[in-house]
C-alpha cells in the first residue's frame, strides 16, 4: 500500500509549512500561525496505519509476541514505509534492553536496529511531513511515549522533540512505561514532564517514583506540593516505607524549610520519620515558628514511645520559645501520650533567663497539670529555693507562686536557705515568713534559729529581720547563738534587746546566757543596756563572771553598785575567796582575790570605787590578806606601802588603801 497526500495550502497566506498543535489537534501554518485541518487520501486499503500503532501499542505494554505479529503484518504490506520502520526500531531497542534474550540475539537485533534507523535518518535529520501525520494518526500518548524513549536512547534529539509535541502524561496507561518516562525526565532534567507523569497517579508505582521525586529532583515549590500530592494518593505506606522519608529527611540537600513543609505529611503516614531524625535535622532548625506549630501537632497526635515524648518535652522546655513551649505541652497534654517530668525539666524553665516571672510561671502550671510526683516537686522548688539565679524581686515573685502550688517542703532544704543562701538580700525575711505558711513540722527546726545565728553569711540588716520572724514563729535558741546575737554591735542595741527578749520567751535560760556573755565579751564589747536585761532575770552566776564583771567592765557609775551587790547574791562565792591572777604596772605577776584585785587595778573614779569596794564588803581584813607576788609572799598591806613609796599607785588606789587603813 502507498499513501500519498494532497498538497496543502494555508487558506490564508498559502504558505505550504505547517507544525502540529497539541491542543487544538490541527496544524498551524510557519508563516501567518493560522490553524487549518490536513488531508491525506490513499490508493489502496488504508490499513498499515492501525498495523503500525497496534504493534507500538504492544511494545508500550510489553506484549512482545504480539508486537512481532503486527510487525510481519506491516513487512507484508509495506515493508518501506515509515510508520513500518519506526515500529521495528522500536521493537528492536525493547528486546535489547528487557527482551530478556541472550546476548548474541541482543547484537543481532542490534545489527537490525542500526540497519533500520539509518534507513530512517535517510529520510533527514527531522521528521518527515509523512511522518508528522502518522504522529497524528496514532492519537496514543503510549506510542508516543514509546517513541520519546526510543529517539532519546538513539539522541534524535530532532525527533524527541517532535513527538513529545503529541504527548499527554494523563493519558498513559502502562506504570511500566510511565516507570522508564520518569527515569527519562529525571535524566533530562525535565522536571516539568516528571510532575506530569507523577499527577498519573493511578497508573503509576507510587513508591518508586516517591523515591525518585525525594531523591532526585530540585528543591523547589513543585517538589513540595507533588511529595504532598503523592503522600495523599498513597495509602499503602507501611512502617517498612519509614527508611525512605527518614533519609530524606536526614541526606536531602533541600532546604530545612522545605523539609519542614513535607514533613508533617510524612507523619500523617505509618512511615513516619522518628521523632529524633525530625527534632535533630528540621524542627530544631526551623526559625520559621509556624512550621514548627504545624510539625509538632501531627507529631504530638500521633501515639509516641515513651522516648519519643521525652524528646520533644525536652526540646520544648529548653530550646523553645515562650508560646512554643506552652503550645507544645497544651498539647501533650491533650494526646493520649505519656508524659513523665522530672525535676529538671522544672528547674530549666526557672532558670531560662529568657523568659520573664509571668511566662516562667505559666508554663509552670501547663506543667502540673500532669501528674507530677511530689518528690519532684520537692526537688525543683528546693534548687530554686536555693540555687535560683534570678534577680531578688524575680524570685520573690516565683517563690511566693511555687509555695502557693505546694503543700510542704523538705526541712533540709527549708533549713539549707535559711542558713546558707543570700540570693533574696532584703526579700530574704519575706520568703522565710512565706515558707512557714506551708504546712511545715516546727519540731524539725529546733535547731535552725541558732544555727543560722552562728553560721549565717546574711548582712547584719537582714539577720535581724530573720531573727525576728523565726523566734515569731515560734523557734528556739540555745544559749551559744543568743550570745553571739547579743554581740552583733551592728544591730542597735534596743533591738537586741528585743531579740534578747524574744529568745527568753522561748525557753532560752537567762542564767546560761548571762554566764556565758559576761566570760564571752571583751571589755569594749560590754554593753549596760544588755547586761541590765540579763541581771534582771538571772538567779545565779559564776566567779568568773562576777570578776570580769568588777575588773574589767565599765558599767553605769549608779548602776555598777547595785548590780556588784546583785551578783553577790547570785554567787555562791564571796569577793575574798575569788581568786585572781593580775599583772600589775605590767611586771608584777600577782595571786589575790578579788577586793585587792580591784584595789590595784581599778580605773574607775573614786566615788565610783568607793561604792565597788564598800559593795564588795572590802574592809582591813579581806583586803589585808597575804598574796603572791611573781613567787613571793606578800602582806597586802606591805606591798602597797613599798608600792606607794615608789610612787607606783594611782591616787584612787590610794584612796582605797587609806579607806582600809592600808596606808
Amino acid at each position: 500500500m502507498s499513501v500519498s497526500y494532497v498538497v496543502q495550502k494555508c487558506t490564508s497566506c498559502a504558505g505550504t509549512k505547517f507544525d502540529y498543535d497539541k491542543e487544538t489537534k490541527m496544524w498551524r501554518c510557519l508563516y501567518c500561525g493560522a490553524l487549518i485541518e490536513r488531508h491525506e487520501q490513499v490508493d489502496t486499503m488504508f490499513t498499515i496505519k492501525n498495523v503500525v500503532r497496534q504493534a507500538l501499542l504492544d511494545v508500550a505494554y510489553k506484549r512482545m509476541d504480539s508486537a512481532q505479529n503486527n510487525l510481519v503484518e506491516c513487512k507484508k504490506i509495506d515493508s518501506r514505509y515509515v510508520g513500518t520502520i519506526i515500529a521495528e526500531i522500536a521493537y528492536e531497542i525493547n528486546m535489547i534492553v528487557g527482551g530478556g534474550i541472550s546476548r548474541a540475539e541482543q547484537q543481532n537485533y542490534f545489527s537490525m536496529m542500526k540497519k533500520n534507523y539509518m534507513e530512517l535518518k535517510s529520510l533527514g535529520d527531522t521528521p518527515t511531513e509523512e511522518e508528522k501525520i502518522l504522529y497524528e494518526f496514532f492519537d496514543s500518548s503510549e506510542i508516543i511515549g514509546v517513541l520519546i524513549l526510543m529517539y532519546d536512547s538513539l539522541n534524535a534529539v530532532a525527533r524527541r522533540d517532535a513527538v513529545m509535541t503529541y504527548f499527554d502524561a494523563a493519558s498513559v496507561y502502562s506504570m511500566e512505561l510511565n516507570s522508564s518516562l520518569i527515569n527519562f525526565s529525571v535524566k533530562n532534567n525535565n522536571f516539568e514532564l516528571f510532575s506530569q507523569i507523577l499527577h498519573n497517579v493511578d497508573n503509576i508505582n507510587k513508591k518508586s517514583v516517591m523515591k525518585t521525586l525525594l531523591q532526585k529532583c530540585p528543591d523547589n515549590e513543585n517538589k513540595v506540593k507533588d511529595v504532598l500530592f503523592l503522600i495523599e494518593k498513597d495509602e499503602e505506606y507501611s512502617e517498612d516505607d519509614q527508611k525512605l522519608f527518614e533519609a530524606y529527611i536526614k541526606d536531602s540537600d533541600d532546604s530545612v524549610v522545605t523539609k519542614g513543609r513535607i514533613a508533617p505529611a510524612m507523619c500523617k503516614t505509618p512511615a513516619r520519620p522518628s521523632v529524633e531524625c525530625l527534632m535533630d535535622k528540621v524542627i530544631s532548625r526551623l526559625d520559621d515558628q509556624q512550621l514548627v506549630y504545624e510539625l509538632m501537632s501531627v507529631l504530638i497526635s500521633n501515639r509516641l514511645l515513651d522516648v519519643e515524648t521525652a524528646t520533644i518535652v525536652n526540646y520544648s522546655i529548653v530550646s523553645c520559645g515562650y508560646d512554643t513551649c506552652l503550645q507544645n505541652l497544651k498539647m501533650l497534654y491533650e494526646s493520649e501520650n505519656f508524659v513523665e517530668f522530672n525535676s529538671s525539666h522544672f528547674s530549666e524553665i526557672l532558670n531560662r533567663d529568657d523568659l520573664d516571672a509571668d511566662n516562667k510561671k505559666t508554663i509552670i502550671d501547663e506543667m502540673l497539670r500532669f501528674e507530677v510526683p511530689e518528690k519532684v516537686k520537692h526537688r525543683f522548688v528546693s534548687d530554686y529555693l536555693c540555687d535560683g539565679y534570678d534577680e531578688p524581686e524575680i524570685r520573690l515573685d516565683i517563690l511566693s507562686y511555687l509555695f502557693s502550688v505546694m503543700d510542704d517542703l523538705p526541712t533540709n532544704s527549708v533549713e539549707k536557705y535559711i542558713i546558707s543562701c543570700v540570693t533574696d538580700r532584703e526579700n530574704k525575711p519575706r520568703i522565710i515568713e512565706l515558707m512557714f505558711t506551708m504546712n511545715l513540722n516546727l519540731s524539725f527546726f529546733h535547731q535552725t534559729l541558732s544555727n543560722y545565728i552562728l553560721s549565717s553569711a546574711d548582712t547584719f540588716a537582714v539577720k535581724k529581720d530573720v531573727m525576728y520572724i523565726l523566734f515569731q514563729i515560734g523557734l528556739k535558741v540555745n544559749a551559744k547563738a543568743c550570745v553571739t546575737m547579743l554581740m552583733m554591735q551592728a544591730i542597735p542595741v534596743e533591738q537586741r534587746i528585743d531579740l534578747l527578749r524574744m529568745a527568753k520567751a522561748s525557753g532560752v535560760n537567762y542564767d546560761d546566757v548571762m554566764d556565758m556573755y559576761m566570760n564571752s565579751i571583751n571589755s569594749s564589747q560590754f554593753e549596760s543596756g544588755i547586761f541590765g536585761e540579763l541581771i534582771q532575770s538571772a538567779t545565779r552566776i559564776t566567779g568568773t563572771a562576777l570578776m570580769r564583771y568588777v575588773l574589767e567592765f565599765h558599767d553605769l557609775p549608779a548602776a555598777k553598785t547595785g548590780s556588784i551587790s546583785k551578783m553577790l547574791g547570785m554567787s555562791y562565792l564571796s569577793p575574798d575567796t575569788i581568786n585572781c591572777n593580775i599583772i600589775f604596772n605590767g611586771r608584777d605577776k600577782i595571786n589575790c582575790n578579788l577586793i585587792q584585785a580591784y584595789i590595784l587595778l581599778t580605773t574607775e573614779d573614786t566615788q565610783t570605787s568607793l561604792g565597788v569596794l564598800n559593795a564588795l564588803g572590802g574592809n582591813k581584813n579581806s583586803a589585808g590578806y597575804d598574796m603572791d607576788v611573781s613567787g613571793m609572799r606578800y602582806k597586802f598591806k606591805k606591798f602597797v606601802s613599798m608600792k606607794n613609796k615608789t610612787g607606783e599607785l594611782s591616787e584612787t588606789t590610794k584612796v582605797l588603801c587609806s579607806y582600809c587603813k592600808l596606808l
